[in-house]
């Protein structure tokens, strides 16, 4: 009789893990799984409704690479313009040439980013949703078992 007694306690604590550890897992891959969702509908909306783009570039900051060309001293009176005006044509083009490269940039930037961002949204949900759905499903197994036990 005391035989029975330590088995059926041991096999209630291990119940008890048991059920503890499901719980646990569903709660922790039904977390990521919202969390995954959540990061998707956000690159969603700010890329598709909002048109929202992210710019780690800041256009205000000068352009090291073109103040080469920057006149530092005033002219000399008398002297002729010309060269101040080919510096300063010279300035401007690179100017444009430095904006189309910083444009290329930032567009590459946010197509890696959303694609980075997309990508692991994605795999939260697709690891995380089988998980969860699996733990329930045993969750809920038990469930009917022990309601089907109680009745008979």
């Amino acid at each position: 009789m005391q035989k029975k007694k330590t088995t059926i306690s041991t096999d209630r604590k291990v119940s008890i893990i048991r059920l503890v550890y499901l719980y646990l897992i569903s709660a922790i891959t039904f977390i990521v799984f919202l969390i995954g969702a959540v990061a998707l509908v956000n690159l969603g909306l700010k890329v598709f409704v909002f048109g929202i783009t992210e710019n780690p570039y800041d256009y205000n900051r000068p352009m090291m690479v073109c103040e080469q060309y920057i006149i530092k001293t005033p002219p000399i009176e008398g002297e002729s313009k010309t060269n101040d005006d080919l510096m300063n044509k010279a300035y401007e083009d690179c100017m444009a040439k430095q904006k189309q490269i910083e444009d290329k940039k930032n567009s590459m930037w946010i197509n890696e980013q959303t694609a980075r961002e997309l990508s692991i949204g994605i795999a939260q949900v697709l690891v995380a949703l089988p998980l969860w759905l699996f733990h329930w499903s045993i969750i809920e197994r038990d469930r009917k078992k022990l309601k089907t036990r109680g009745r008979n």
